[in-house]
């Protein structure tokens, strides 16, 4: 302490010329730093005289707790640095107590970021489920932490994961952010309705699959397990409506009771089920009374089946006799969101306005009083013990079945109360700090039963008075907070449609409390403390939402390692070999000399003097190099292309590269709210900037896919199928093509560009060409068409109406000139009005660099033969040759390995094979997409940087990787060796 103190005077000094506002930084950094030192001397006085107390004293019984309460507490406190050392100690991060809750869960609901990477790098579970099957994304959706939802989805968490309840953590989020990210991930993924309605009914269709199986096998359906529950009992218990019909039609018994002397339908009653009717109508007792004397009336706390039951009593003979009629139209509800403590009852609509209004009226006061008022026990029912669900009298069935039945879908005892809560507090006898502490500490209380209850206490606001009628002109759109995802219309349980999105955890309120705590401050030597004008959390949330898989976490963990190689790191290779883009200069391509000369002449013309530079290079020098001189020499490049077809230098727009004017089109046709937003479709997979670009936007994107089975082909039929299930939730108005194809390399026939352009004047959409790999063509008969020659050539009909843009760019090809950023886009049959708002936007942002637009030029105008620089320039045959021979070798050597297939390189610069990875393998890659696994094992273990296959998109179940052939050719052996070694290795080691 002495030598702090030393060192505060001597920085007195320094400190007095400083302002106001740097003497205020200086002092909140000593003051976090003299907090820190303390809390550290203390942690070390407090070890060290355990240690002294030890050596002297006999050994004594001590109390220890289990390394899951440790690591759960220090994650509660957010305390990053004890959560590392236990994990480093060897601590699984996947410790969980007795709710089945992890350090990753209470991470999720308290928004502790940096825990949570630390967690998930450790190997966290990231779809750990606690025992009422809640996963973290379950818990972050909830509490609306966008943030931490996008850094789950990308360590693989799965978004069809379904709770005790029914509920995924699309129907459980109410943050409108967070809900517009994952319908976002939703739609990229290709999730369709289909897909969730699987998903939540999986259970209902195994036990029924296992139902029919036992019927084949002649087992006896009124079998009893040792709490005496039939699968009628459990069928009735959790709604399963499809089992409960095959049940009854093969004459299972309805009055068999159980332990507790429950007959089906009391289970059906007590969890609110409507499948009630179907059990009255097929001969169920309404009067069968339990061992505590009670009915189905008297256990049934859902009012609408309470209703039902009540009416079904009063009319019991008349629903005998219409039985058949009444079971044609029977409902089947989907799923609910109170977690109440009991067995997943699936509550209704009335439940939710009359139930937590009478229930929880006092617990919505409790979350806004001081948090030392005292919560009475005994109305939790969410803090009940295994001792009670255990008693004979506590009005609960145990439904789980005897192994006899197949499947593990009753394991555990089907849906039993798993609602105890696990409640984290500092110790009592600390001193603590002040300030930024108290807010962890006060959401150190939270855990995932809290917020289960705060969202049923929620519920009370839920109701506002309606508003005010629109007036009959008015337009009414679907807007994100309807529940409309980007792709399809996502139907959310029946019971959960509400668009009043609240805050379901108190973290939010607080959050704002401490933000205005800190607004309020008194000033400091007359500066006022003030946050950030932008944070995280106004920023734009499209930005947010935008992903780059070519940059992702792959590369940075390549560069990380390149690094690591620097600062003498022992790795199992010298060097980190990126064949995860299209840099052709970056893998060792030398520019083409012309270009780079004349550049270097615009860039100092005083080089025009030296007789090293060729008098050609030295003539476009003196060149006019305005932009309507570049425009007019591009429109020759394209009529030369197109075989004599016209091409006006006014449809013609220079852009900063292709990936530029791409964006400004799509920001042209990019409008609408709701159901009337624009739709684009692009193909799957995809380079990223088409779905970074959309998500930027605000835009929806359209998937279909291509035909991996036929070289990936474009298929109008599957174009048919993405458009007419994207009309039913937004306005599809664009259709982009890349041809030749990135990342799948393939070189689209001229039959399927012809069907293309006649799908889209049928479909009175616009066309966006990406043609910026046209000169790369190496397969043989495959040829390059551009859309607009085929356009043309198809007659009036189409070339008069079919509004189109097409792209290219200098980065590919054989040119490689990736930092001088040149491009152009041609716009045909665009609206004149149209074209001058185009004109508008792009001169907004200013011209294209001028190098970029020099070395467009020099693309579009190459040396001819009778020029010095021709014999020179020609060495791009010679680039384009050994391109060819490499796309052949890449093929021929990934097509040796074991479960590796890859279609011929027909174009561009890439391959996309696709990889079969062994299910050991998918299991352990839990946390990461099995792709995304595999290439970051490749990488450490071999130095090879790849892009995996799920950052373009890819169909289910299949997994794939991107690799560029750019490298040299005896470097792209030694990478096509290595991945073949590994891919055996990784295959032998998940067997």
């Amino acid at each position: 302490m002495a030598a702090d103190h030393g060192e505060l005077l001597a920085e007195m000094a320094t400190v007095g010329r400083l302002s106001a506002t740097e003497r205020l930084k200086h002092a909140q950094k000593r003051r976090a730093q003299q907090l820190k030192a303390w809390a550290q001397m203390e942690k070390d006085a407090s070890r060290g005289s355990r240690a002294k107390a030890d050596k002297k004293k006999k050994r004594t019984t001590k109390v220890k707790f289990p390394n899951s309460v440790t690591l759960l507490e220090a994650a509660a406190r957010n305390d990053v640095e004890e959560v590392r050392e236990l994990l480093n100690s060897g601590v699984s991060p996947d410790l969980v107590n007795e709710d089945g809750l992890t350090a990753l869960h209470q991470c999720c609901i308290d928004d502790f970021v940096e825990i949570v990477q630390c967690l998930l790098d450790a190997g966290a579970s990231v779809n750990a489920c606690d025992s009422e099957l809640w996963t973290p994304l379950h818990a972050a959706a909830t509490c609306g932490h966008t943030g931490l939802v996008q850094l789950l989805i990308q360590a693989g968490a799965n978004l069809l994961a379904v709770n005790a309840d029914g509920n995924m953590a699309y129907d459980l989020c109410e943050d409108e952010a967070t809900l517009e990210l994952l319908e976002m991930v939703m739609a990229e993924q290709g999730i369709t309705q289909k897909r969730i309605d699987e998903c939540r009914g999986a259970k209902e269709l195994t036990m029924l699959a296992d139902v029919e199986a036992l019927i084949n096998t002649g087992a006896d359906l009124n079998a009893q397990d040792n709490n005496g529950a039939t699968l009628l009992h459990i069928a009735s218990a959790n709604g399963y409506m499809s089992v409960a019909e095959l049940l009854v039609d093969q004459r299972a018994q309805l009055e068999l009771k159980d332990s507790d002397g429950w007959t089906p339908l009391h289970a059906a009653a007590c969890w609110g089920q409507v499948l009630v009717e179907l059990l009255v109508a097929h001969g169920a007792n309404l009067n069968s009374k339990s061992v505590l004397d009670e009915t189905p009336l008297d256990v049934c706390i859902d009012e609408e089946v309470r209703a039902k039951l009540t009416d079904l009593k009063n009319k019991h003979d008349a629903i005998m006799k219409s039985q058949d009629k009444q079971k044609g139209t029977l409902q089947r509800r989907v799923s609910s969101t109170g977690s109440r403590g009991k067995v997943v009852r699936r509550v209704s609509v009335n439940e939710r306005s009359s139930l937590y209004r009478r229930e929880h009226h006092r617990e919505a006061i409790v979350w806004q009083e001081p948090a030392t008022t005292p919560e009475p026990q005994d109305y939790d029912e969410d803090r009940q013990t295994d001792i009670e669900l255990l008693h004979v009298g506590n009005g609960e069935t145990s439904v789980s079945l005897a192994s006899s039945v197949p499947g593990e879908l009753w394991s555990g005892g089907g849906r039993m109360d798993r609602s105890g809560t696990y409640e984290l507090s500092p110790a009592s006898g600390q001193a603590e700090g002040e300030g930024a502490d108290n807010m962890t500490r006060e959401k150190s209380h939270h855990t995932l039963a809290d917020l289960k209850r705060q969202r049923a206490a929620a519920k009370l606001n839920k109701y506002p008075a309606p508003p005010p009628p629109l007036p009959s002109t008015a337009e009414v759109f679907f807007t994100p907070a309807s529940g409309d995802p980007p792709l399809l219309k996502l139907r959310a349980p029946e019971e959960e449609q509400t668009n009043n999105k609240e805050p379901c955890c108190g973290t939010d309120r607080k959050r704002g409390e401490h933000k205005a705590a800190r607004m309020s401050q008194q000033a400091v030597n007359g500066v006022p403390c003030r946050g950030k004008v932008l944070t995280v959390e106004n920023m734009n949330p499209n930005v947010k939402r935008v992903e780059y898989a070519v940059r992702g976490p792959i590369v940075q963990r390549a560069v990380q390692i390149e690094k690591e190689l620097r600062e003498g790191v022992k790795k199992p290779f010298t060097e980190v070999i990126k064949a995860n883009i299209g840099d052709a200069h970056a893998m060792g391509q030398r520019p083409i000399t012309f270009f780079r000369q004349v550049l270097a002449l615009c860039s100092y013309p005083e080089l025009l003097e030296d007789n090293k530079f060729p008098e050609d290079a030295k003539q476009r020098n003196n060149s006019p190099q305005g932009i309507e001189c570049i425009r007019q020499d591009v429109a020759h490049y394209i009529e030369r292309r197109d075989g004599g077809i016209s091409s006006n230098p006014d449809n013609i727009y220079l852009s900063t590269g292709a990936s530029d004017a791409i964006v400004t089109i799509l920001k042209l046709l990019v409008c609408g709210e709701g159901r009337d937003r624009t739709g684009v479709m692009i193909s799957i997979p995809q380079y990223p900037l088409y779905s970074a670009a959309l998500a930027d936007l605000a835009a929806v994107q359209i998937n279909y896919y291509l035909d991996e089975d036929n070289c990936w082909s474009l298929n109008v039929a599957e174009l048919k199928r993405a458009l007419n299930e994207a009309k039913q939730h937004c306005k599809p108005r664009v259709l982009c093509i890349i041809n030749p194809g990135n990342p799948t390399g393939q070189v689209q026939s001229r039959q399927c560009i012809e069907d293309v352009i006649r799908f889209t004047k049928e479909e009175h959409l616009f066309l966006m060409a990406d043609e910026v790999y046209q000169d790369n063509v190496y397969a043989e008969g495959c040829k390059f068409h551009s859309f607009k020659k085929v356009l043309f050539e198809m007659g009036p009909e189409y070339s008069s109406t079919v509004e189109m843009a097409s792209f290219h760019s200098t980065s590919k090809c054989y040119m490689g000139e990736c930092g001088f950023r040149g491009g152009y886009m041609e716009v045909i049959n665009m609206d004149p009005e149209v074209k001058a708002q185009l004109t508008k936007l792009v001169s907004v942002r200013l011209c294209p660099p001028v190098p970029g637009q020099a070395l467009l030029d020099l693309v579009v105008n190459p040396p001819q033969p009778d020029e010095p620089s021709y014999t020179s320039f020609m060495k791009r045959t010679a680039v384009l040759a050994a391109l060819a021979e490499k796309a052949r070798l890449t093929e021929e050597i990934f097509n040796t390995v074991p479960g590796i297939t890859c279609n011929p390189v027909q174009g561009a610069m890439y391959t996309f094979p696709r990889i079969t990875l062994p299910p050991k393998a998918i299991d352990k890659a839990e946390g990461k997409v099995p792709d995304m696994f595999y290439c970051m094992k490749l990488l450490e273990e071999e130095g090879i940087c790849l892009v995996p296959g799920s950052g373009f998109g890819q169909k289910d179940g299949t997994f794939h990787f991107r690799m560029t052939i750019l490298p040299p050719t005896e470097k792209l052996k030694v990478v096509l060796q290595k991945i073949r070694d590994f891919h055996l290795r990784f295959t032998n080691e998940f067997s």
